[in-house]
């Protein structure tokens, strides 16, 4: 799943080092690079990011701030510099306010036939389950709850792996922890050879057992030898009649998912798959139509209000209200996009102005035009969409405009990622280590002008089953809910 990104944070500790070792040649900064580029860090994110200081006050991150100052006093590799940068920036809790995870050093430590925990977890109100296995030990399966690791309680295991993730509420963090746990492990621990594992299986029954670490190869042979959870694809566009005459889409990614494409953002395939879908959905009668959100990863509204013009009867737009912060970061992330634009009327081109226009830390609205209706035939049924917590970004803000304008019900899920949020991120690069940082210009507030940070809540809860065929249950739940309300419509 495309994820906003995952942020990982300080381990000056022996594993740390033992996972820097993945480098063949570590590049090493000097005590004073290092601490020159994060006071530059910090000042820049006070510059830049649209408030900083939101969940944390300053003088606490002041003084935080000055403890990881102190932490400096030795020189260090560019993995550690990241993960000691990142932790500092998640300590805002904001998820678009990030220095991404160190995916190349990962990499070149799995490619080398680095071992890591061969299992993904699902993150529940309930419990701590096992979602994917990538071993070969016979008692290890999905849907097996996780009691314990190393003789400690799961939840305190995993507590100091959440501290290194930017993430607005526990919800999204747990969906990040979800999707990188052994890379997570990796960074917490270096290499371990094995991890014990203390398991609950569905029949009640509690066994101890040691699981060794794999490397890549290990895994990718075991995996053909193991049941795994039913996975949704997030990539894929679907658009069919189901039972009952009810029409069901999935739009996929809001962005040109083509192997081929050489613009993501070019939507010329998507309007043509979502118009041919709707006609073939008329052309069949359909009664209702339940649009599949589910594990989508978002994109961006252009594709998307091509898809809700076709069930919206008034116009509408993403953002009640798209605040922007002023700053000398912003506009330098705006000018390098206006060097290789072509389009004087893109966003960039309209910021721009803006900027121009105003003085350095001031925050202005900037206008959203109104998306219109689609002239002529469109979905005149009953519509719903169908949510989960793995719904992200523009699938967020699909979700609250069909809510707020009262376009369709709700169905499943709440999402964990947020309708009001803190977002439109930009990044600046840090002088001596060439580190990119994140951090959102925007405040973007939801349809129904919301101000609270929040997901957005479906109308019907349709809770997931940790089953191996989980998905396919809420997708009939959903189905059983329409077709109810169409038969209760006509009697």
């Amino acid at each position: 799943m495309k994820l906003t990104g995952l942020l990982l944070s300080l381990l000056l500790t022996l594993g740390m080092a033992a996972a820097g070792e993945a480098d063949d040649l570590p590049r090493s900064y000097s005590p004073d690079q290092v601490k020159e580029d994060f006071a530059q860090l910090y000042k820049g994110l006070q510059q830049a990011h649209y408030d900083l200081f939101a969940n944390l006050s300053k003088p606490n991150y002041d003084q935080h701030f000055e403890e990881f100052m102190a932490q400096i006093d030795a020189p260090m590799t560019a993995l550690l510099v990241k993960t000691h940068f990142q932790k500092f920036v998640a300590l805002g809790k904001v998820a678009h306010a990030r220095i991404d995870f160190p995916a190349e050093e990962y990499s070149a430590f799995r490619e080398a036939g680095g071992k890591t925990l061969p299992l993904y977890l699902s993150v529940t109100d309930e419990g701590v389950y096992v979602n994917e296995y990538y071993g070969a030990h016979p008692e290890i399966n999905p849907y097996d709850r996780l009691i314990s690791v190393n003789g400690q309680p799961v939840q305190q295991w995993l507590a100091p792996l959440y501290q290194h993730l930017s993430a607005d509420n526990p919800l999204i963090a747990a969906t990040l922890l979800e999707f990188r746990l052994p890379a997570l492990l990796w960074l917490e621990h270096g290499e371990r050879p094995a991890y014990e594992l203390t398991l609950e299986k569905p029949d009640g029954r509690k066994l101890t057992l040691t699981q060794p670490t794999l490397s890549k190869a290990q895994q990718q042979l075991h995996s053909a030898d193991k049941e795994m959870s039913e996975q949704i694809d997030w990539d894929s566009r679907e658009a069919e009649i189901l039972e009952h005459n009810i029409a069901y889409l999935r739009p996929g990614p809001f962005y040109n998912n083509s192997p081929e494409a050489v613009d993501i953002w070019d939507n010329r395939q998507f309007k043509a798959f979502i118009d041919q879908a709707f006609m073939s959905f008329a052309k069949a009668g359909a009664r209702a139509l339940l649009i599949d959100l589910r594990s989508n990863p978002g994109g961006t509204n252009s594709f998307s209000d091509h898809m809700l013009a076709w069930i919206a009867d008034r116009p509408f737009k993403f953002a009640s209200d798209f605040r922007v912060k002023v700053s000398p970061q912003a506009q330098a992330a705006n000018r390098a996009r206006l060097a290789t634009s072509q389009d004087k009327n893109d966003i960039s081109h309209k910021l721009d102005e803006f900027y121009q226009a105003q003085p350095m830390g001031t925050v202005f609205s900037f206008p959203l035009p109104l998306a219109q209706p689609r002239e002529g035939e469109r979905f005149s049924g009953e519509v719903y969409v169908l949510i989960d917590r793995y719904s992200y970004s523009n699938a967020v803000s699909v979700a609250a405009i069909v809510k707020d304008y009262g376009f369709a019900t709700l169905l499943g899920e709440k999402t964990a990622d947020l309708a009001t949020t803190y977002g439109a991120m930009e990044e600046f690069k840090l002088n001596h280590t060439g580190i990119q940082v994140g951090f959102p210009k925007a405040h973007i507030i939801r349809p129904n002008g919301e101000m609270k940070p929040d997901g957005v809540a479906p109308d019907v809860v349709i809770d997931t089953p940790m089953t191996p065929d989980a998905s396919q249950r809420v997708l009939q739940a959903a189905l059983d809910h329409i077709q109810h309300a169409l038969q209760t419509s006509v009697n």
